[in-house]
């Protein structure tokens, strides 16, 4: 059954040997030379390949030096053929993996690899979208991180049957994935929060007439209510503007809590599901789905291919390949 996410993984044990762990697991360059994802924990001396009985082991072991245990753990005992994870190798290269077993223990004191889960991986280059490369960048983002976003997910699923279906090397019965083509059919509803962000940033400066104080862009890794600031183009009528952007899974958008703003006097854009209390305010402006749809049409050919390439992958037939 395949799932509705996809998984982020750094291949990144306790080793000095890092270049080799890249090459261990994703070049092949090992004794069956095949393909690899990895996590730790060699120290733990474990000699079967029972992935469970090394999850109990590396359990005791953390619990018994009071340490918290790794999600990467977990994820690799739950993990399940034909789930796909994204990886990067050291020169920035984005991978796509698709899981061909359960994981198993595998000891390699050199490159500190305590589990190994087999996989079929293909270099796809240095773009990918950015909810992707967010999660690879963020502070303290950890060994690993599901990513829940149906855009990415059906995006995902589209690569790697790309790459399959370019392998001279497949299997005659290797299985495509399914893509829900419906995601196309509704691209504002299911970009990604950095690709509706964007997108929103490109309508407020196309169709408002604003330019993006680069300087202002909040790091996603403060509480900061604001995405950026912008100012407008107009130097007989000089305005300020910040702008919120909320997906649709966000919770509700609260305008008077923006009322700093406005006191200093900004304009307030705000993209959301549900906003209350803007019949409080006078200077904050509702961005609503129809206009960001009527923008997304007639403006595609010159946005970002991070955010077109949601719909430009339905319509080169992939859907075919099932």
């Amino acid at each position: 059954m395949e799932k509705d996410y996809v998984t982020r993984i750094n291949l990144k044990t306790a080793t000095n040997e890092r270049e080799k762990l890249i090459d261990f697991c994703l070049h092949g360059k090992n004794q069956c030379k095949n393909q690899f994802l990895a996590i730790g924990w060699s120290c733990v001396n474990f000699e079967s390949d029972d992935y469970s009985a090394f999850y109990d082991t590396v359990v005791e072991y953390v619990h018994g030096q009071n340490r918290r245990l790794n999600p990467a753990l977990k994820i690799f005992k739950e993990a399940r053929v034909n789930d796909l994870f994204w990886t990067r190798d050291l020169n920035g290269v984005y991978w796509i993996c698709r899981v061909k077993n359960h994981a198993k223990a595998y000891l390699n004191k050199e490159l500190d690899i305590g589990a190994i889960l087999p996989v079929k991986a293909y270099a796809l280059g240095l773009e990918v979208p950015g909810q992707i490369k967010a999660s690879f960048n963020r502070a303290r983002g950890g060994i690993v991180q599901r990513l829940h976003y149906p855009a990415i997910t059906e995006y995902s699923k589209f690569v790697f049957n790309k790459l399959l279906s370019e392998d001279p090397n497949k299997e005659p019965d290797e299985a495509y994935y399914n893509v829900n083509s419906t995601i196309a059919n509704n691209v504002i509803e299911n970009l990604p929060d950095f690709e509706l962000e964007e997108l929103v940033i490109s309508y407020l400066q196309i169709v408002k007439g604003y330019y993006l104080l680069s300087n202002s862009i909040a790091n996603k890794s403060t509480t900061v209510k604001i995405e950026c600031q912008l100012i407008s183009r107009d130097v007989n009528n000089v305005k300020k503007a910040v702008v919120q952007v909320k997906g649709p899974k966000a919770g509700e958008l609260d305008a008077l809590s923006f009322k700093e703003y406005e006191d200093k006097g900004y304009y307030i854009y705000l993209y959301a599901r549900d906003i209350k209390n803007l019949e409080e305010m006078k200077n904050v402006i509702r961005i609503s789905t129809q206009e960001l749809q009527a923008f997304y049409t007639e403006y595609k050919a010159i946005l970002p291919e991070s955010i077109t390439k949601f719909e430009n992958l339905f319509n080169i037939g992939v859907s075919e390949k099932k």
